[in-house]
């Protein structure tokens, strides 16, 4: 059954297209250097970056995002930074936080190193900055509160003297004005007195500082003054304190940080890349060197960033630095490919000319080309689906590089091999392009080790008209001879065929195992930061010290409930305790509620049941004038007559979580008890949008996109790759590899969120290449049995796979010293992706492909496989016309006798004639391994005209022995005619 409806049609395309650009090579270089020269000037003219973290990292759409639309717009949107304190704030806004421990002992509350915590404060209160013809402090930047700053808590306490009193508590303290508030959250270390409540000593404190940010105005004054304080917080000594410094502005200066490194990196990782290039390319022969070729495959990768980058600058879409990976995955796709092509010309005959060359190289090369490039770039196409902007972002860069990469690979870089062609046919130096002679002429050491090299067209030796030593490009390397000879009969051999499986399922088991276990999240607010930075110090010192009261999590009623109703008093009551009862939130000592202080307030003033206009007048009236209840007026929103309550706010406090699935789970727990009351209450916290939601959408936009992307591949492969069985081995090795590297993600650490998540896209892109031209090659194989197919497939495509697989490593091999958590993973995930995907390449899927691939059917033995190039096409018209014609080119010497040789068409099967020399048992044996020479074999007769025997049976003696044909792959009907006729004159000969 044929399955090859789209693949053959393209082959003729590209059959077509090699031989346009072998004869016509200069458009196809100047055009894609032009194109690429107009869209990079957008780069240095129009491209923006996004920086801001919260639309990089929350998922688009999430229930946060669509709560705080809400809240902001409809509910909250006169409560303003004038005017609240910081659990008030419905976004992350501007703040500077300050964690400091004492160097020389281990208590922060001694004397001394209080007065040192005292002139620290000093120096941010006096951190100035100029900006308009204006000097801006904090006192007047920060957040207000009663029309003053909100400052520290902590700080003002040691002003008062409550030190020297001996009475602070933990975790709860009380001030003067008889207000509470959390010590806990301030103090970290912290042991106790004597079994009591007062503290003894603390490792460290917290200071923090908020500042106004509603404004566009304030929002750039604010973004200044952070920068300000982070330089004079660098430069503050002290020989007492420690002091870990941490702003808003952090996050982005971090990322700034790492997308310069990458820019460094990159030339890095093309220097060494490169230089493999040149080192796998190299031959001893200076004609066929290819070291300026490599070089050239490099740069048509730089091309492809180079249009995609400016491309995307003039249509507005934004850089940010998880597109920064992008170039690695191009610089891996685009050698990869340059192998591939460079692997198919070197299987071409020198002996054709350049466009036919060309042509035959394209239409071996192209085809696997185009399968991996279109299921990459529609994957990655795919994966723009997510909910998460900074991955959407990589994808779309990902997706247009492909195919820009794919667009250059079968122009300009086509028609640098072409060029290359044209050089090696002229016999240049592969390094200074001057004419030199065949090694065989070489006229001393020096020149044949450093000059020589090519092919003489004319050598006579000894009467044979042609010396065929060293006259083809395709002589195999190494490698190639590696995989044919040894390891492609060793992998294919039933019992390692049989242990191959087992190890599969072993490797299966252990991969499904570690999924099973991986973890999600991620610190990804310090993970951003290099090891070493002063973000990632002071979450180290966060995370030992502050965790256990924290955060401050709200509960809020976003329409109108009936308050005065003691019904709806005790389901929101019911709501609150079964939060303060959880693992995941403190008792009732720490959440704050206006309505438990409101029922107090009415029980005091012995108002019982009161009615709707009574409850709200009191409340308003005499209850929030209060100056200790008036921290609640920013969480109980009235309506324009100030007679109904339409929305209102109450907090309880996370207990100690300590890793991002504790946070996950206490979101999620959080999130579901409201969801079940029958009030309409939601929850949210002003980090939730970036941080919690992140965590819940991470496991559902990765399972999604990549079902879709590997759907996605099953569907090409399915198309353009002729046998169904193969596309479905090529996807389910994809799956396989995906869920190798995720599960070897858990046992190396490394949690699934946005970074790790980037590098799965990036690894699903790999892993179907080392599938796919595996899985091609043993489609296109002339061999219909089994086995024969999978060791040609290795050694068609096993060589250039594994020099991928190497040029891909080298590019991230730099990242392994790295001291940047996004580095570090990238490189391992490469690294995983790498090992893994060669592992199914060249060990799995082979064995698979002979096990479940059936042997060819007996119709689909005369589909004619190999290549039919200039030379051969005229040699099937002259078997139309009656004659079997060399078509030996002209430019050569004058051919030996006889090329015309006079038969007869027949329709059935020749003659059984039998000879000396071949036994048609023998004949009619191999004739099914060349569906090719099998065609011709039947409908031609070939008639001898001398008394020596069958020359038929000569002809297929010669055709199918294996010591006269290198290999059905790359051999030619040209090198078949000039071997058939020296054997006839030698016959001649012996006749005479």
């Amino acid at each position: 059954m044929k399955f090859d409806c789209v693949e053959k049609p393209l082959r003729v395309l590209f059959l077509s297209h090699g031989k346009l650009v072998g004869k016509h090579p200069a458009p196809f270089i100047i055009i894609p250097i032009l194109l690429t020269v107009i869209l990079a000037t957008g780069i240095f003219t129009f491209l923006t970056t996004e920086k801001d973290p919260e639309v990089l990292i929350a998922p688009e759409g999430s229930q946060s995002l669509r709560n705080r639309v809400i809240l902001e717009e409809d509910l909250y949107s006169e409560v303003v930074d004038e005017n609240m304190l910081p659990r008030h704030q419905l976004r992350i806004g501007r703040w500077v936080f300050l964690i400091v421990t004492p160097k020389t002992d281990d208590n922060i509350l001694t004397i001394p190193n209080m007065e040192e915590v005292s002139r620290l404060h000093t120096t941010v209160m006096n951190v100035t900055i100029q900006m308009d013809g204006g000097y801006y402090r904090y006192e007047d930047l920060c957040l207000m509160w009663n029309e003053e700053c909100h400052e520290n808590d902590f700080v003002n306490l040691f002003d008062t003297g409550i030190f020297e009193n001996a009475s602070l508590t933990y975790p709860l303290a009380t001030k003067s004005n008889g207000e509470i508030f959390l010590t806990g959250a301030f103090i970290g270390g912290v042991t106790l007195s004597n079994d009591t409540d007062v503290i003894e000593k603390a490792e460290a404190l917290v200071l923090t500082y908020n500042l106004r940010s509603d404004t566009e105005e304030e929002e750039g004054i604010g973004l200044k003054w952070e920068g300000e304080f982070l330089y004079q917080m660098k430069h503050f000594i002290s020989d007492k304190l420690n002091v870990y410094r941490l702003a808003s502005i952090s996050f982005t200066e971090e990322l700034d940080a790492s997308s310069a490194i990458t820019l460094d990196l990159i030339t890095i990782v093309g220097l060494i890349v490169v230089t493999f290039c040149v080192l796998s390319t190299a031959m001893l022969d200076w004609i066929r060197t290819k070291p300026i070729l490599a070089t050239l495959g490099l740069l048509t990768a730089g091309l492809a960033l180079g249009s995609t980058l400016g491309l995307f600058a003039f249509i507005g879409i934004p850089y940010t630095n998880t597109a920064g990976a992008m170039p690695f995955l191009i610089i891996g796709i685009g050698v990869d490919d340059m192998f591939i092509m460079i692997s198919a010309w070197r299987q071409t005959s020198v002996h054709k000319s350049v466009p036919d060359r060309m042509s035959q190289a394209m239409e071996e090369s192209a085809l696997s080309i185009t399968i991996t490039s279109v299921t990459d770039a529609l994957a990655f196409g795919i994966g723009c689906i997510t909910d998460f902007y900074s991955i959407r972002l990589f994808c779309i860069y990902a997706c247009v590089a492909v195919l820009f990469c794919y667009l250059y690979m079968i122009t300009f870089f086509a028609a640098c091999v072409a060029i290359t062609g044209y050089r090696e046919e002229q016999n240049r130096h592969a390094l200074t392009f001057r004419k030199v002679l065949p090694k065989q002429d070489a006229p001393s050491k020096a020149y044949y080790l450093f000059c020589a090299g090519g092919t003489s067209k004319i050598s006579l030796n000894k009467g044979n008209r042609y010396n065929q030593k060293n006259t083809d490009d395709s002589s195999d390397s190494t490698l190639m001879i590696f995989f044919k000879n040894y390891y492609g009969p060793f992998v294919t051999h039933p019992f390692s065929a049989f242990t191959i499986v087992l190890l599969f399922l072993a490797y299966l088991g252990v991969a499904i195992w570690g999924c099973i276990y991986l973890e999600e999240g991620g610190e990804l607010k310090e993970n951003i930061a290099a090891d070493d930075s002063y973000l990632k110090l002071f979450f180290t010192e966060e995370k030992k010290y502050f965790r256990y009261y924290n955060p401050d999590m709200s509960v809020i009623a976003k329409s109108e409930i009936e308050y005065w109703n003691s019904n709806v008093q005790r389901d929101l009551e019911n709501v609150m305790a079964d939060l303060e009862s959880s693992e995941y939130f403190h008792d009732s000592n720490f959440s704050i509620s206006w309505l438990r202080h409101y029922l107090q307030f009415l029980v005091v003033l012995q108002i019982e049941k009161p009615s709707k206009e009574l409850f709200i007048n009191t409340l308003r009236e005499q209850f929030l004038v209060l100056p200790i209840y008036n921290q609640f007026v920013p969480d109980i929103i009235f309506d324009s007559n100030n007679q109904t309550i339409i929305s209102s706010r109450f907090y309880v406090l996370g207990k100690d979580l300590d890793s991002t699935d504790r946070e996950r789970d206490m979101f999620w727990y959080i999130r579901g008890i409201v969801a079940k009351s029958e009030l309409d209450l939601i929850a949210y916290h002003r980090a939730a949008p970036w941080m919690y939601e992140q965590y819940i959408a991470i496991r559902s936009n990765t399972i999604l996109t990549m079902s879709l992307g590997v759907a996605s591949m099953f569907l090409i492969s399915l198309i353009l790759i002729p046998h169904p069985i193969c596309a479905i081995t090529v996807t389910l090795s994809v799956v396989s590899t995906l869920i190798g590297i995720i599960g070897n993600m858990s046992h190396l650490s490394i949690p699934l969120d946005s970074i790790s998540m980037v590098t799965l896209f990036i690894s699903m892109g790999f892993s179907v290449d080392y599938s796919a031209h595996i899985s091609y090659a043993y489609t296109a194989s002339p061999y219909q049995h089994r086995r024969k197919r999978s060791i040609h497939a290795l050694y068609s495509l096993g060589t250039p796979t594994l020099q991928g697989a190497i040029s891909t490593f080298l590019a991230g091999v730099i990242f392994i010293g790295s001291n940047s958590y996004v580095f570090r993973t990238f490189f391992w995930t490469m690294f995983l992706v790498i090992t893994i995907g060669a592992l199914h390449g060249l060990v799995f899927l082979p064995v698979f492909l002979m096990i479940l691939v059936p042997n060819l059917e007996k119709e689909d033995k005369k589909v004619l496989v190999p290549n039919l190039g200039k030379e051969d096409k005229r040699t099937s018209r002259s078997i139309k016309n009656g004659t079997l014609n060399s078509g030996f080119n002209s430019r050569e010497s004058t051919p030996p006798p006889p090329y015309n040789i006079p038969f007869k068409i027949s329709s059935g099967i020749v003659p059984q004639q039998r000879s000396s020399k071949a036994s048609t048992s023998y004949v009619d044996a191999q004739r099914q391994n060349d569906p090719y020479l099998n065609q011709i074999y039947q409908n031609a007769e070939i008639t001898s005209t001398d008394n020596t025997g069958s020359y038929s049976e000569r002809v297929c003696n010669i055709v199918y022995n294996p010591n006269h044909r290198r290999s059905l792959h790359g051999s030619t009907i040209l090198d078949t005619r000039r071997q058939l006729d020296q054997n006839w004159s030698l016959s001649a000969s012996n006749s005479a």
